[in-house]
């Protein structure tokens, strides 16, 4: 890997000419055709019971081809946009990409149907089948679900009026963040930030003074933009509630425990190990809030790290940090990484008019990915680029498979990612070679678990108590930003002065319309892989091959059963919590014992 590696992505490769690719629009163009053709298909099945075992298998291998390009046509469409959040010329596009996902699941909707209506003996034949046993387990999911909503034909209406309504209000939301701008004043000149701009400059700047400037222009922002964002959540959750309603369903978070395959039992264990670690987490906040000589820490104190190592990272050092880590655990997992590099999967240049993050999205009809981030030169820009390969990763695995079972539960898709994000600064830690730079990749350990242990379940509980209220009505951009902040009090104790009031404007996983409850899962997600990849540094290189069962199969279990199946361990109980858990916990000891002779 001696040639240069170059920060930007190839998206030419996947669909020439971009916005005005007649091949993207051909190929869209055919999708609604074959979706419409699918329906008269599975139409004519039922009118006639027409129920074969062999009819059923080639309805569901079409299925499976449009389900790859629709979903192919939404990710190169994230892509490309936000390649450039300044050009609006794919607009129209992601518009009829939109309609096209929407046209979709109205046709899973006629699949449902059928599924809820074949004769029992044909099911039993069906699920034998050599080919439907690979993907057995989506189709006994899918009949569940079906028979827990509304008749078909209602849920077709919900599919077709959500366009506008359900998803056109997170589209706009969308649109409006891409738009916000946080206006600070710097040498006598006006920077307008985006969001993810001002960000980074208070995780990075040595300045306090400035910081704080940018965080009052950051909260006038949001608060002049306030009822904007309140009118948007308060109809994407009116939206949903009333979805809900219709389907009676009484626990808001059915939908939430169905998209993660995880049982509210598993989910009630998780936090209550959470909850009783907190004593530890505040002896480390307590600690930072000490060695920053503050009284109590403001709420952006918490991401950023006190101890900062001057070392920079170029792109191609990082590059090979990866794929040298990533050898040494898995040579395929190597082998992944030095491909998506050497073949421009990558886009990490460090420009204004690119988006904000970092994603990975999956191409399946290419049997690739792309990655979205961008690359400054710190160890957390190398750390955030081993996480979105390992997303990569594990497409790569589940490429090789059929499309019904590579659809897996939401908190399992971090399961790689967090993994591989363990694997690069474990290894860090191991080779650092001053304190200085130890306490620094320490402290990125820490705060990151607390992003899991701290953040998202305070997220996670104004959401819940949102969600309880707006049953009664809309919701006031005033009593939101109250709302989050009590949550937020609630899991920082009294170490932290102020918190992020805002954060239900600026956390685009609120308002999310195909993932309910979207910021939870990321916590599930993060110890499962915790637990995971203690298991692998016990046992080595010889779990790689478990690892990869492990995943190939993430669409195949719930997650009590995949720990169950290749962990020994059972989700219900928190002890598998716990110990997930404990490496925070040991690297905050470890943390406070370093800097006991610099208070």
């Amino acid at each position: 890997m001696e040639q240069i590696i170059s920060k930007n992505w190839d998206l030419e490769s996947i669909y020439s000419g971009g916005s005005d690719s007649q091949e993207l629009k051909d190929f869209m163009n055919q999708l609604s055709l074959s979706i419409k053709e699918l329906h008269s298909e599975i139409g004519a099945i039922m009118n006639k019971k027409d129920f074969s075992v062999n009819n059923m298998v080639d309805v569901f291998r079409t299925i499976q081809t449009v389900m790859d390009g629709t979903f192919q046509v939404d990710e190169f469409l994230i892509c490309f946009s936000s390649d450039n959040v300044d050009d609006q010329s794919s607009a129209g596009l992601v518009n009829k990409s939109s309609r096209l996902r929407s046209d979709f699941e109205i046709l899973l909707g006629d699949l449902d149907r059928l599924l809820t209506e074949l004769p029992e003996d044909i099911w039993n034949s069906l699920i034998q089948n050599e080919e439907v046993k690979t993907y057995r387990f989506f189709l006994e999911e899918r009949k569940q679900r079906a028979n827990d909503k509304l008749p078909a034909h209602l849920e077709r209406v919900i599919q077709n009026l959500s366009v506008n309504g359900f998803s056109g209000w997170e589209n706009h939301y969308d649109q409006q963040i891409a738009k916000l701008r946080v206006k600070v004043e710097k040498d006598g000149e006006i920077k307008n930030m985006t969001v993810g701009e001002a960000f980074y400059e208070v995780l990075f700047s040595s300045d306090r003074a400035y910081k704080q400037k940018i965080m009052n222009a950051y909260e006038e922002a949001c608060e002049n933009n306030a009822d904007t964002y309140a009118s948007i959540i308060n109809h994407i959750a009116g939206f949903r509630l009333d979805i809900y309603e219709q389907r009676g369903w009484d626990n808001v978070l059915k939908e939430a425990l169905e998209q993660n395959r995880i049982e509210q039992s598993t989910l009630n264990a998780m936090l209550a190990a959470i909850n009783s670690n907190q004593g530890a987490i505040q002896r480390f906040l307590e600690r930072k809030a000490e060695l920053l000589k503050l009284e109590k820490l403001e709420w952006y104190d918490i991401p950023g790290n006190t101890f900062t190592s001057e070392k920079k990272v170029s792109y191609e050092e990082a590059v090979k940090i990866i794929a040298d880590q990533f050898h040494d655990f898995s040579e395929n997992m190597g082998t992944l990484a030095e491909k998506a590099f050497q073949e421009r999967w990558i886009e990490a240049e460090d420009r204004s008019n690119k988006a904000n993050g970092a994603f990975c999205a999956s191409l399946p009809l290419e049997k690739e990915s792309r990655i979205l981030m961008t690359f400054r030169g710190s160890y957390l820009d190398v750390i955030t680029l081993a996480h979105e390969l390992g997303h990569a990763y594990h497409n790569y695995i589940l490429d090789e498979e059929p499309a019904f079972a590579r659809e897996k539960g939401t908190s399992v898709a971090e399961t790689a990612s967090t993994f591989c994000e363990n694997l690069v600064l474990d290894a860090a830690i191991a080779k650092a070679e001053d304190k200085t730079e130890k306490l620094s990749l320490l402290e990125s350990k820490i705060t990151a678990g607390l992003s899991y242990l701290l953040m998202v379940p305070s997220r996670f509980q104004f959401e819940q108590r949102f969600y309880a209220k707006r049953k009664e009505g809309s919701i006031s951009s005033q009593e939101i930003t109250v709302m989050v902040a009590e949550a937020e009090r609630e899991v920082y104790g009294e170490h932290v002065k102020s918190v992020h009031q805002h954060s239900w404007i600026t956390t685009s996983h609120f308002y999310s319309t195909e993932k309910a409850f979207y910021n939870i899962p990321y916590t599930i997600g993060y110890l499962f892989s915790n637990g995971v990849y203690s298991l692998a540094k016990n046992q080595g290189k010889s779990f790689a091959a478990q690892y990869d069962e492990l995943l190939r199969n993430s669409g195949r279990m719930t997650v009590e059963q995949l720990a169950t199946t290749y962990l020994n361990q059972d989700l219900h109980e928190e002890a598998f919590w716990q110990a997930a858990i404990q490496p925070v916990i040991e690297a905050i000891e470890e943390y406070i014992e370093l800097t006991e002779d610099l208070l």
